[in-house]
């Protein structure tokens, strides 16, 4: 830039201080905002990305969906994989079964994630050695390879390969050797603590996980071939454990990017996708401060202009200097914009539950986005001022008495701004009240069941616990301090084990329903505070024929969706009515009202629960428990658990812990973020506002000193003031409300239970944003209402 453009950008700096803060500051802000989403963004959409490969690399999904229910994903078949290769050649793939395991430490144990696989998976993934041989050591059967993060953890000190770890995997016991060790990154969809070979016979389902993947490396001119084939395979190969299934069922197989699995809900994807909007929105929000400020402050650079030209600089010089300054502005905030970034991203990362941080060099750079930035926002900033300042006449502006600010067209301009920025300031605003009472919304749903004061002990289905320790765990936590009831079930608040099947009422017709056949112990409905709304409880010992533990289901309670489903005109109805499916007649005792077990997201689903005395598959302990010290509960629980059993890792929180971290804790955050973008893009928006005020009124104090001298109260000239500012934010509403509606249905549409959009929100915003506008530009014109005729109408 040349010496004397910088030395007009610092006397104009200089001159007008006011000036030089309002537009740094705002672009500051602005510039910084936008990084930290932007960041946020590139973190959320770049998971598995430093996986070998990765945009190659794709997952066979396969699923199953029985008519009527949601789809739910299962197991790649064990011969998959080799039957794909056998039918086209070239094809490369391996195998992954993810599971949890013990590792015994000392005379406690610790939970840790294990991956079983092919021999031939770290060469298709390889990933940075830190010690040994990846590959040779999956070539034993009882040799480990683990990540760098598991040895920091628990094997400090010393070196990691040749150790022997204590595992406990499926319920048995293994001695396996470490022989390599790997570095994996933070930000994969499915990481792992220490790697396995792969048995022949192993299990198709994992413990803790959704089953057996199968992974594919495929050139892109292959991938719509091999796509095509893979999604025709259960066709060409039936699958044999599905042979008797009822007509139907559907299972699907298809194939999922790597690259994609992190972010496969779209309500996650608009949500990323939102939260990058704002970024650009408060980035655009002080551009548009910018452009207003300069077009305000046309005219006391006019004679400067005019003078310039007149000792010869052409047009383009002029648009020259000008671009080069709005740059060199840019280039200013965005350094205090970096400086905000570094302080403010250890609490990002604390609301938002995220791992951002910056890089000058290397992989993941910012300095090249930077770059970009700065020129692009600077030319896209000065670009409308660098034209409307070197179009100005010498003669014209020399001749001139006052100050042209630009014209009509530059009048035009700024208010057009004002009300995009409002626009942008009040859909954030409906956006925010909208997420965050949704939120609220979620934390407190009625779910059909009292889930304060439960807690949930997962692990003790755990394949290494046998029916006697179950029992005895049971009873000592059974008998802690304030625990006043446990039960069992194969079902509970996130999941847990259940079947689905197809029935239909035995007499009167209707279709067939897929129902989940959940399997619950003594008591379960009592210690949930269900609520009955027709027929009875189970009770076995009245009615022998209430008790499955011997292998069939007689009787079965159902809630209120699948007596509904079934056909039933009230809850009542359904008492004593029969059901069949395949072979299986089951009567109806009654009907309870629909537990959410899931959440509030997922749509209720048909479910029958039967009652099963023993024998219950993959089982959970609940527990009701009194007071509010629930982390001196937890406390007990691990103390008995342990002298029960000390080499299997115990799982124990709180419902509304569980429920928060599987379908709240995503939301809140990324609701947190997107609040404290909105409020600093409204900030932004603020700052503007203030000093197009501050300059406006500037440049009216002499007409305001002449209509109070013929008269003019304060409080006129104030309604006159404020009019000319909250014009363009009332006309915002028009071009805010019907966006912000649009936003705001489409993601609410995610929720099966959720929020009415009522017009409060729109209302609300639109008076904060009238008050914000008020407030920012009340300092500005009251000083200036307030001022005697005499001192205004000397003013120069």
């Amino acid at each position: 830039m040349h010496r004397l453009a910088w030395l007009a950008l610092y006397r104009s700096f200089t001159r007008h201080k006011l000036f030089a803060l309002v537009n740094i500051g705002g672009l500051a802000l602005g510039i910084a905002v936008f990084l930290i989403l932007y960041l946020f963004v590139r973190y959320e959409t770049s998971f598995d990305h430093d996986v070998p490969g990765w945009d190659r690399t794709w997952i066979v999904e396969r699923t199953l969906q029985f008519p009527g229910a949601n789809q739910v994903n299962i197991p790649s078949r064990r011969e998959m994989l080799a039957q794909l290769q056998a039918e086209r050649a070239g094809i490369v793939g391996t195998r992954l079964l993810p599971g949890e395991a013990a590792l015994q430490l000392g005379t406690g144990s610790t939970q840790i994630t294990v991956g079983q696989v092919d021999g031939n998976f770290f060469q298709l993934f390889p990933f940075p050695v830190v010690a040994g041989n990846p590959t040779v050591a999956l070539a034993t059967p009882d040799v480990a390879v683990i990540t760098e993060r598991l040895a920091r953890t628990y094997l400090p000190g010393s070196a990691a390969v040749g150790r022997v770890l204590k595992l406990t995997l499926g319920g048995k016991l293994r001695l396996v050797r470490i022989g390599a060790v790997v570095r994996l990154s933070k930000a994969m969809t499915q990481p792992g603590d220490i790697f396995l070979r792969l048995p022949a016979d192993a299990e198709l389902f994992g413990n803790g996980s959704q089953g057996l993947q199968t992974l594919l490396r495929i050139d892109p001119t292959e991938t719509p071939a091999v796509r095509q084939l893979v999604a025709g395979f259960d066709r060409r190969h039936p699958d044999p454990s599905l042979a008797g299934a009822p007509n139907g069922i559907r299972v699907a197989t298809s194939l999922i990017p790597l690259g994609a699995l992190h972010l496969r809900a779209p309500r996650d994807r608009i949500v990323v996708a939102t939260l990058g909007l704002v970024g650009l929105l408060a980035l655009l929000v002080a551009i548009g401060n910018y452009v207003n400020l300069a077009t305000a402050r046309a005219g006391l650079r006019a004679r400067e202009v005019a003078m310039r030209k007149t000792l010869g600089a052409t047009r383009h010089a002029l648009i020259g200097q000008f671009l080069a300054e709005s740059i060199a502005t840019t280039a200013l905030a965005a350094l205090l914009g970096l400086a905000l970034v570094e302080l403010a991203l250890p609490m990002v990362n604390a609301i938002g539950g995220t791992d951002l941080h910056l890089r000058y060099w290397g992989s993941g750079t910012i300095l090249p986005a930077l770059a970009a930035l700065i020129v692009g926002v600077g030319l896209i900033a000065g670009a409308h001022p660098a034209f409307l300042l070197s179009r100005f006449r010498p003669a014209a502006v020399l001749a001139s008495a006052g100050a042209t600010g630009g014209g009509r067209s530059g009048r035009i301009l700024r208010a057009t701004l004002v009300v995009l920025q409002f626009a942008i300031a009040i859909a954030l605003m409906i956006g925010t009240g909208v997420l965050l009472a949704q939120v609220r919304h979620t934390q407190n749903a009625d779910l059909g069941f009292e889930r304060h004061g439960l807690a949930m002990v997962s692990s003790f289905g755990d394949p290494g616990l046998d029916a006697a320790q179950r029992h005895d765990i049971a009873a000592a936590i059974g008998a802690l301090p304030g625990v006043t009831g446990v039960a069992q079930s194969a079902i509970a608040p996130g999941g847990g084990s259940f079947g689905i099947m197809e029935m239909q009422r035995e007499s009167g017709g209707g279709n067939k329903v897929s129902i989940i056949q959940a399997a619950i112990g003594p008591g379960f409905f009592q210690l949930y505070g269900a609520r009955l709304l027709a027929g009875r409880w189970f009770d076995p010992s009245r009615f022998a024929s209430d008790d499955a533990a011997g292998g069939r289901v007689h009787a079965v309670l159902i809630n209120r969706t699948a007596a509904a489903r079934l056909g039933f005109a009230s809850p009542a109805a359904a008492i004593g009515k029969a059901v069949v499916g395949g072979k299986e007649r089951q009567t109806i005792i009654g009907v309870i009202d629909d537990l959410r077990l899931m959440g509030p997201i997922q749509p209720v689903e048909a479910q029958a629960y039967a009652l099963q005395t023993s024998g219950l598959p993959g089982p959970v302990l609940s527990l009701r428990y009194s007071g509010a010290d629930a982390r001196a509960l937890l406390d007990r629980i691990e103390t008995a658990w342990r002298s029960h059993a000390p080499a299997v890792p115990l799982k124990v929180q709180t419902v509304d812990q569980q429920l928060y971290e599987t379908y709240i804790r995503a939301d809140l955050e990324r609701a947190r973020l997107f609040t404290a973008g909105a409020a600093l893009a409204v900030l932004i928006g603020c700052i503007g506002l203030y000093g197009l005020a501050a300059f406006d009124t500037e440049r009216r104090i002499r007409e305001i000193g002449i209509r109070k001298a013929l008269g003019a109260s304060t409080r006129d000239v104030l309604q006159l003031l404020l009019a000319k500012f909250l014009r363009p934010v009332l006309l915002a509403n028009l071009i805010a409300w019907p966006l912000a509606w649009l936003a705001m249905q489409r993601w609410l549409a995610g929720f099966d239970d959720r929020i009415t959009l009522t017009p409060w929100y729109f209302l609300a915003a639109s008076a904060l944003a009238v008050m914000i506008a008020v407030v920012t530009v009340l300092g500005q014109s009251w000083r200036v209402a307030r001022a005697e005729p005499a001192r205004a109408l000397r003013y120069e």
